[in-house]
């Protein structure tokens, strides 16, 4: 007989400020297999912890965005269980080398993680993480202490993550803890003592009074299946006292007979039923008046099922005509045991939320104070205005918030507002493409606005008004597409846009669109779509922008960590490219656009947030310089370099912002949306400076707004 697989309960520790919150911490990971896993990876159940070093604190973001690359990096990978886990472990350093190459003060990082697979389960810990395993009265702390966990190398230290792996065999009621560092001075009787109860809840709680004012840990007990048919044990509710319901085929008592007949007492200690009703919350009152519905449709349909089969005595031969077959009896039986059982559920899950929402608020509100507390000290009162808002929006997953409560949220976004100078702004909405497009671009030229679909590799062409604020065009021009037929070319995929004042075309003013077939296509208003074949395409490997300085053409080839130059003939560039880099070999493997100024110095925007800037095939200086926080996530930039103004304009979705620096890297402005969605998404950007007006595309849609 197969050994039944055993399933998991997990709980959450989080503590923030010695305040004990009721969510999960961000870093907190607990997933079944997706419906398309990798082969090996359908049995897999997936727990973790990422958490930071004892003086570390980051903003919930950062947690989401790497238990995101983590877990979705995990089930992608096929193989053994070790395998999956290094390979995720390893996506995540990536991410935090890079992260750490770029500040002064690296962050420390660390997971425990775990997998639970039949009656197996294999850990993985890296960096100020500690896994717990209890069972039969017996603590193993893995890493083991003698193995000083205090020295493993964090994540984002070393190009390869010191990973400490283990299987162990589990039983039914064996905990499981992942934590941060924080737990490492307890003892082992202390942990023991603390799971003794064999239940979730208190263990939480004993642990909750013996951990720090910082502290996040994961609880898994592992638990045997319930048998089929058998359901989870509910404790029993008390339920009011209630007067037997009287049969309606009864014979009728006169109104002094009923007057006379003795009732049931009530307890002494309940008062009426209204004076109960009215000294209750308002949840608490809809709860009461649901379950006093939920008695009135019990009654009612007792009462339609005793009309409906009558007993054994039918006086009536017509009647016995009327009953209802076996079949239909069984029938209506079964509907009234639903309609019992969704009631019932839907009592209790009503009465769950209200007082989850309940609590959340209340630690939101406390954690507001904390905040205001802290006053001007942004180290102190950040954590605290980060965490409210954090509890705010998962409160308002549960029910939409009272205008008291959107004060506070506004007032916790005015202060990180504050923090990081940002300028909030509500961009309009100008065109909605076709759904799953995602739009490069745009590119603004007199009235015409151009914006490239990379999904369905599509060039569009928008009409504006006058003021530059609003389309004229109802449906929107397609220029080309890939597969269309221009002259004898087949148009390729394309890769990127850019206007062409003066280049090796036959005309001047221009868009240039770069296929990745080598087509290099030329439209305007004034002339037909036209196409060059660029000599030497095949050596390209993954190209991803294109610019123009002194007519020459330059294409950032990421895959190639090449920029290919194509000096510009008469009409037309019709020799082999050359490369820009003779003496250095810079890393473009995350280069994902590129500029060049007036004084044909490249910037190259890349994926991990930074910008390097080359001359004459060597690299230069570039830094930023006051950005309120790190790029998280760019996708394109901006250079204008107008009479008016000389800027950087990089947008940033996995930050949901919109910086502008000089060309030297200083910080200028901040930029975000007013719901905090539409920046999420953006794509890219273009600025126009007379009139002013910035134009975005975020996922499938094109906005403008005036800074």
């Amino acid at each position: 007989m197969a050994t039944p697989e055993l399933e998991a309960l997990v709980g959450h520790l989080f503590i923030v400020g010695g305040r004990a919150i009721s969510s999960a911490s961000p870093g907190a990971i607990a997933e079944p297999p997706p419906r398309r896993a990798a082969r090996g990876r359908d049995a897999d159940t997936l727990f973790g912890l990422i958490s930071l070093g004892e003086e570390e604190r980051q903003p919930a973001s950062f947690y989401e965005s790497l238990v995101s690359e983590f877990s979705g990096k995990y089930f992608k990978v096929a193989g053994g269980v070790t395998t999956a886990l290094r390979e995720s472990i390893r996506a995540i350093n990536a991410s935090l080398l890079k992260l750490n190459s770029r500040r002064p003060d690296p962050v420390e990082v660390g997971i425990a993680c775990a997998v639970l697979r039949d009656q197996e389960v294999y850990l993985a810990v890296v960096g100020p993480a500690r896994c717990f395993l209890v069972r039969e009265g017996f603590v193993e702390r893995l890493p083991a202490d003698e193995d000083a966990p205090g020295a493993f190398l964090p994540l984002g230290a070393e190009v390869e993550p010191d990973i400490h792996l283990y299987r162990r065999d589990i039983r039914a009621g064996d905990f499981l803890i992942l934590a941060d560092a924080s737990l490492n001075h307890l003892r082992d009787t202390t942990i023991r003592h603390a799971m003794e109860s064999g239940e979730i809840d208190a263990a939480l709680v004993n642990l909750r009074s013996v951990a720090g004012d910082f502290t996040t840990a994961e609880v898994i007990k592992f638990v045997a299946p319930l048998a089929e048919g058998e359901a989870e044990p509910i404790p029993p509710r008390r339920i009011p006292f209630a007067p037997p319901l009287r049969r309606f085929d009864s014979p009728e008592k006169p109104a002094e007979a009923l007057a006379e007949e003795p009732t049931a007492p009530l307890p002494s200690e309940a008062p009426p039923e209204e004076e109960q009703t009215s000294v209750l919350p308002w949840h608490r009152r809809m709860i009461h008046g649901l379950a006093l519905g939920l008695a009135r449709t019990t009654g009612g349909t007792r009462t339609l099922i005793e009309h409906m089969m009558p007993g054994d005595e039918v006086e009536n031969p017509l009647a016995q005509r009327l009953q209802l077959s076996t079949a239909m009896q069984i029938g209506v039986a079964l509907a009234v045991a639903v309609i019992v059982a969704l009631l019932t559920t839907a009592v209790y899950r009503f009465r769950g939320q209200t007082s989850r929402y309940a609590q959340l608020v209340r630690e939101a509100q406390a954690e507001i104070e904390l905040a205001r507390a802290g006053g001007d000290d942004q180290a102190t009162a950040r954590p605290h205005w980060e965490t409210a808002i954090f509890l705010l929006d998962q409160a308002s997953e549960i029910r939409s918030p009272g205008a008291e409560l959107w004060a506070l949220r506004n007032e916790a976004m005015a202060a990180l507002d504050a923090y990081d100078h940002v300028t909030r702004v509500e961009p309009v909405l100008l065109r909605e493409y076709t759904p799953g497009a995602v739009l490069r671009g745009p590119i603004v030229q007199g009235l015409n606005l151009y914006v490239l679909d990379e999904t369905q590799d599509i060039l569009y062409r928008e009409d504006l008004d006058e003021t530059g604020t609003r389309l004229v065009n109802r449906e929107s021009q397609i220029i080309t597409r890939q597969g269309d037929l221009i002259g004898s070319q087949v148009v390729g995929g394309l890769v990127d846009l850019i206007w062409m004042e003066e280049g090796g075309v036959p005309q001047r003013n221009v868009l240039a669109v770069l296929a990745r077939n080598g087509l290099l296509i030329t439209y305007s208003p004034s002339f037909d779509v036209a196409t060059m074949v660029l000599p030497g395409f095949d050596a390209w490997q993954e190209p991803r922008a294109i610019a123009v300085y002194d007519r020459d053409l330059y294409v950032l080839d990421a895959g190639a960590g090449e920029i290919w130059r194509y000096p510009a003939g008469t009409d037309s560039y019709n020799s082999i490219p050359q490369r820009y880099f003779t003496d250095v070999e810079p890393d473009l493997s995350d280069a994902i656009d590129m500029a060049i100024d007036t004084n044909g110095n490249i910037y190259v925007l890349h994926a991990s947030g930074r910008i390097s800037k080359y001359f004459l095939g060597r690299p230069e200086v570039f830094e930023f310089q006051g950005l309120p926080q790190p790029l998280a996530r760019p996708s394109a930039f901006h250079l204008t370099l107008s009479l008016f103004d000389r800027a950087f304009l990089i947008a940033d979705p996995g930050g949901g912002r919109l910086y502008v620096t000089a060309l030297t890297g200083t910080f200028l402005s901040n930029y975000k949306d007013t719901e905090n969605s539409i920046f999420n998404a953006l794509s890219g950007v273009f600025n126009q400076d007379r009139p002013s007006v910035v134009y975005i595309t975020a996922g499938n849609r094109l906005y403008y707004f005036v800074p």
